[in-house]
């Protein structure tokens, strides 16, 4: 408006051109007499949650409307765009006057949810919508409720004596100056009181930020929360289960003992179920996996190799099992070495290993390490306590991944010049005693038997008598042609468990 205005008087005075003084005079005092005035200015009255707005970007936000005199730019149009196409609810707008001018335009004071921006905005020429610089905008969508009968409680890192991350008078940024839940007309400022709480649900939106908030229908022992919301990553229910959005995580003891489960849904992740989503480095999810442990009475850190390589390989829809344990316990990595049961089939290949806490047999065989996706569970005990050959070997032998491994399979040809597929089986035979440290390392020495087998799904021809070790899921990898030797594995750097 601020142009077109000064493109008026630009062109009355080129008209004008070489009239005399009192023509110029004149036009001067027209100009004066109608120079751009707010003739209305009124609270908006009408429910506020009407009155919430987004910029458009297409007009400057302004100190007072925006060609009246002393106006002052607050925010450029670019500012205006950045903030309508901003993922935060605290950019949210709420429209709270309406002026208008003598020359029939409509100007809006508007506040954005955060207070960071206030003022004047062009909206058109007509007080009955929004238009111009700000358009009509839900500050919330609907989203997909929960099943009515499902029951949900507080997930343990949302209870709090302290603070209150769960609870909302309105979705967190759906309304302007309406924040966390009030019970019994104060600000609720902790949640621990609800922590047994059972609640079920009527109703789901996201907000701008995409936080999806459940409305509580019902909240036996807790009806001053009815009717208020819920954050969605504060609540859990362990019969409910969405497997295009959610992973299910279970705390589980070494000896598999399921000691507590929730459902977890990664931020930001708009895939289908089966879709590989890397957890390893989510802290919202490893601040709620440590506080679910310790409210059972273990330790669990999502750092360790175990239960970092779980939380890498996650998939939507699928289950993430962390182990846990007790304050006083310590696990061990896992070193298997491979003695052949057979001298002939000894490997070809020097061996490397030099770690003097191996037993004689074990410094006769070559050290391996599974496939780094591989999880299982640990070998755990009391810190400093002693633990036998037989304790080592209950545990391996006990250990669904670890008490048979398999080489790749590989083609002999006989005297006769008939080929068979074989494979090496590897079964635990010794292990050296020791004590339970923190970061040791349990020494076990495989006997590798020579097995005839069905021949693979796809096979190659390398002529090679090396490749790596495979657990039961991959061991159809064919490794090419043998010469005899067990297979031969690097030795991976000390510290690191066979996983």
């Amino acid at each position: 408006m601020r142009s077109s205005f000064a493109k008026s008087i630009y062109v009355g005075a080129a008209v004008l051109g070489l009239a005399g003084l009192s023509a110029v005079t004149t036009t001067t005092a027209s100009a004066k007499s109608s120079a751009v005035k707010v003739t209305s200015s009124k609270a908006l009255t009408t429910d506020a949650t009407t009155r919430n707005v987004n910029f458009t970007g297409t007009n400057a936000l302004y100190s007072k409307p925006g060609t009246v005199k002393g106006a002052k730019v607050v925010a450029t149009t670019t500012t205006a765009k950045r903030l309508a196409a901003s993922k935060n609810g605290r950019d949210n707008l709420r429209a709270y006057r309406v002026a208008t001018t003598n020359r029939g335009s409509v100007y809006y004071k508007v506040v954005t949810f955060d207070g960071g921006y206030r003022g004047w905005i062009y909206g058109g020429k007509s007080t009955s919508k929004f238009a111009g610089g700000v358009a009509s905008y839900d500050t919330t969508k609907t989203a997909t409720a929960p099943s009515s009968s499902a029951v949900y409680t507080l997930k343990s890192s949302a209870v709090s004596s302290t603070a209150n991350k769960a609870f909302y008078a309105q979705p967190a940024w759906a309304q302007y100056k309406v924040g966390r839940a009030k019970v019994n007309g104060a600000t609720l400022t902790s949640t621990s009181a609800y922590k047994d709480t059972q609640f079920t649900f009527s109703a789901a939106v996201t907000n701008r930020e995409g936080d999806t908030f459940y409305k509580i229908a019902t909240a036996p022992g807790a009806t001053d929360l009815v009717g208020q919301w819920v954050a969605a990553s504060a609540v859990t229910s362990p019969s409910e289960f969405n497997a295009s959005t959610q992973v299910k995580i279970n705390i589980a003891t070494v000896h598999g003992n399921v000691v507590d489960s929730f459902n977890y849904a990664p931020k930001n992740v708009t895939s289908s179920e089966g879709t590989a989503v890397d957890l390893s480095g989510d802290s919202d999810l490893s601040s709620e996996a440590t506080q679910a442990a310790t409210k059972a009475g273990y330790t669990l850190s999502t750092t360790d190799n175990i239960n970092k390589a779980a939380l890498k390989a996650a998939t939507i829809g699928g289950t993430v099992t962390l182990y846990a344990t007790k304050s006083d316990q310590v696990t061990m990595n896992t070193k298997v070495f491979i003695a052949s049961a057979d001298p002939t089939q000894q490997p070809t290949v020097a061996n490397t290993t030099t770690d003097t806490s191996v037993d004689s047999a074990a410094k006769a065989a070559n050290l391996i390490t599974l496939p780094s996706n591989t999880t299982f569970a640990p070998f755990t005990g009391a810190l400093d306590a002693a633990y036998t050959s037989a304790d080592a070997l209950a545990y391996l032998n006990g250990n669904a991944t670890l008490k048979t491994l398999y080489s790749p399979k590989f083609q002999d040809t006989n005297a006769s010049g008939t080929k068979t597929w074989y494979e090496y089986v590897y079964t635990p035979s010794s292990a050296t005693p020791s004590t339970f440290t923190k970061g040791g390392t349990l020494n076990a020495v495989y006997t590798a038997t020579k097995t005839a087998t069905t021949a693979p799904s796809t096979s190659t021809s390398t002529n090679t008598s090396t490749g790596a070790l495979e657990n039961k899921a991959a061991k159809d990898t064919p490794a090419g042609t043998s010469t005899g030797s067990a297979p031969v594995v690097t030795a991976p750097t000390a510290g690191t468990p066979a996983h």
